[in-house]
């Protein structure tokens, strides 16, 4: 859709409902972009994200950062949680300035740089698997020691591939786990098919919904490919996969959906 998404007030979402199952208080931007068309957004998370532990892996980073020559970034999360972990660290400094920092790209590369953050390899993917094969590219013959900060569940694909050109350390940063507290009414209402998508941005939201629901019968729209393989796995045909991992790539997708239809 490009430039037009911007403008494209021909399209209409009124009175329409979509869920988010994002974590808590993380779909603000989505809720803006839809509501510029007339569609309400629901917040209903399926995924509550908390710091872990420092484990040893994390300690010898933090002891010695020295040894190390980049880090990569899958995700948003894995950067804020990097970033708390070290933001009150007396060397902190000297740690950012001596990692190359490598990201996947969009949202994660966006609030990188809004941090403030110099970013040495874009890669631009809107996959894993597609930005480990990228990093592998990069990172050939420069003899590099990497850290890969991110979460408990990531799979461990980017570290299978990287590790032929360089050192990998993975440290897990935080944890993904199934919220204490759920929405009764919300369920009810996506029981009684009340709502026209459920938006996903992960396979973790979509395994915790599923088991929670325990039905076929779900409208959703994924974030990409990922998500949406883990869904088609389950017997559910997606209405949308966005084809730019983010909220402005969500919306496009819906938008061109409705229009189309």
């Amino acid at each position: 859709m490009g430039d037009s998404f911007q403008n494209d007030t021909a399209i209409s979402l009124q009175g329409k409902c979509f869920i988010s199952t994002r974590p808590l208080g993380k779909s603000s931007e989505l809720s803006v972009l839809l509501r510029q068309y007339g569609a309400d957004l629901l917040e209903l998370p399926m995924i509550e994200l908390s710091a872990m532990e420092c484990d040893e892996a994390c300690e010898d980073i933090l002891k010695h950062y020295h040894r190390y020559t980049h880090i990569a970034f899958t995700s948003a999360y894995g950067f804020n949680f990097f970033y708390q972990k070290i933001c009150k660290h007396p060397d902190f400094e000297a740690i950012v300035s001596n990692l190359k920092i490598a990201s996947i790209g969009y949202k994660t590369s966006e609030l990188i740089r809004q941090s403030g953050w110099i970013i040495d390899f874009d890669g631009k993917a809107k996959t894993g698997a597609e930005f480990a094969d990228k990093l592998v590219d990069y990172l050939a013959g420069k003899n590099a020691r990497l850290i890969w900060a991110t979460g408990s569940l990531s799979p461990n694909l980017l570290m299978e591939k990287i590790s032929a050109v360089a050192q990998v350390t993975r440290v897990n940063l935080y944890q993904n786990t199934l919220p204490k507290n759920i929405d009764e009414a919300l369920l009810q209402r996506i029981k009684e098919k009340k709502y026209d998508m459920i938006v996903l941005t992960s396979p973790s939201a979509f395994k915790n919904l599923f088991k929670i629901m325990n039905t076929k019968e779900l409208c959703v729209v994924c974030i990409g490919r990922v998500t949406a393989f883990e869904v088609e796995r389950h017997g559910i045909k997606p209405l949308v996969i966005a084809n730019e991992p983010s909220s402005k790539g969500i919306t496009e997708a819906i938008l061109e959906y409705y229009k189309s239809r």
